[in-house]
């Protein structure tokens, strides 16, 4: 994704608009396709070598693109590019070990390294290397002394894209870019939209949610990065993975409170706006829950489980009678008894309030729920305290079987 200095939008009666560029756009796309090049040609090439080329393909593309924010659209489109590299160290040998080594030797001699051999049989600079060539069997030992320096890294994988791909994964990502300072984000799902496809997202994202029905599907409200005690840059990222996500369905329409410049804005979009998702969807995001799939791990490997069986769940637990729903994660079985157990990625204290409060609530019309939430969030533990009356599960880094169990 782009970072903050890449991301453009503009004001147009009170609504914060985008930067986007068309499609069709001859001189984006020819833009586009040299960049593309660039890097397809520099596999194998060290990642310095190629920064230098991109230096100076943006002094030329630049103000062809756009006289006024060319450099800055070349610059997210190389940003852009960068996500589908992989890199790889010169040497398989340790730089760190070759030049300690070096040093090591050189250190030890009563006097400099002289720079040629002389009557007094002075250890000259290439007997030194020399020495440390045979030992770590290396004829260049010097071109490997600092091989561990981002600019040594090579270009090993390109995933070359089309020009108009690359155009269309810049749209998203600019309003990816606007997400990073949401306050909050309300996502209506009407009908014949795939709500269980976003919802798996917003779960596996560990976004803070609330979700209620509505007469045309489902409305659903997620928090943003600026209503979040800690983890505000991390939490902000998570936001903008959601948008790819939401593309692969339809219909739905998103409004967000955003700050822009010391303002607040809103941002209207969608599915009728013409971006188009790079995900393949839910199997192939890549997009893991560390604690989520830690918890599996675990309970598989419990030795005692009391009766209760574990089984995924990522569909939705509709309360009718409370005009909204549940997404939990798992459902526990025993006996005929179904509890479900939901893990909270991210929480404030208002949103645990009301989560503990309708958790309670569905209790009294038969459905019942558990809620695991990371004490790491940076709120108040008077809070989290006081919602763990049997609800709330806390945990710090990974959620315990013996938790889960005592809360059962």
């Amino acid at each position: 994704m782009l970072r903050s200095e890449h991301v453009m939008a503009r004001m147009a009666r009170g609504r914060l608009v985008p930067h986007r560029i068309p499609p069709d756009d001859a001189r984006a796309l020819e833009a586009a396709a040299e960049l593309c090049e660039l890097y397809a040609t520099h596999v194998g090439e060290p990642r310095a070598s190629l920064e230098e080329k991109i230096t100076l393909t943006e002094e030329a593309l630049g103000p062809r693109l756009d006289a006024r924010r060319g450099f800055k659209i070349v610059r997210a489109l190389a940003k852009l590019l960068e996500e589908r590299c992989e890199w790889s160290a010169p040497t398989a040998s340790d730089p760190y070990t070759v030049r300690t080594r070096i040093f090591e030797l050189a250190a030890a001699l009563p006097e400099l390294p002289a720079v040629e051999s002389n009557l007094l049989e002075t250890v000259t600079r290439e007997d030194l290397i020399s020495q440390v060539a045979r030992e770590i069997g290396s004829d260049d030992p010097i071109s490997l002394m600092y091989a561990d320096r981002q600019g040594a890294q090579v270009l090993s994988v390109f995933e070359k894209p089309t020009p108009e791909g690359l155009i269309s994964r810049y749209n998203v990502a600019q309003v990816q870019g606007v997400l990073y300072a949401a306050r909050e984000l309300v996502v209506d799902l009407g009908e014949g939209c795939d709500a269980r496809l976003v919802l798996h997202y917003v779960k596996k994202l560990g976004l803070i949610y609330a979700l209620e029905e509505t007469n045309r599907g489902y409305r659903l409200r997620l928090d943003g990065p600026l209503s979040v005690f800690g983890g505000t840059r991390k939490y902000g990222l998570r936001l903008a993975k959601l948008l790819p996500g939401l593309l692969l369905t339809a219909p739905w329409s998103l409004s967000a409170t955003v700050e822009w410049k010391g303002r607040d804005a809103i941002l209207n979009l969608d599915s009728d706006a013409g971006l188009e998702s790079h995900y393949r969807g839910p199997k192939d995001d890549g997009e893991t829950n560390e604690v989520r799939e830690a918890f599996i791990k675990a309970w598989a490997r419990a030795k005692e489980t009391n009766g209760w069986e574990l089984e995924e769940r990522r569909d939705i637990l509709p309360l009718p009678e409370l005009k909204t729903a549940l997404v939990p994660d798992f459902v526990l079985t025993k006996s005929g008894e179904r509890v479900y157990l939901e893990l909270l990625g991210f929480w404030n204290e208002r949103r645990l309030i009301e989560r503990v409060e309708l958790v309670r609530e569905a209790a009294r019309r038969g459905h019942h729920v558990l809620v695991a939430a990371s004490e790491n969030l940076g709120a108040s533990r008077e809070t989290l305290a006081e919602a763990a009356h049997g609800e709330v599960i806390p945990f710090k880094n990974r959620l315990e079987v013996k938790a889960v169990l005592a809360a059962l």
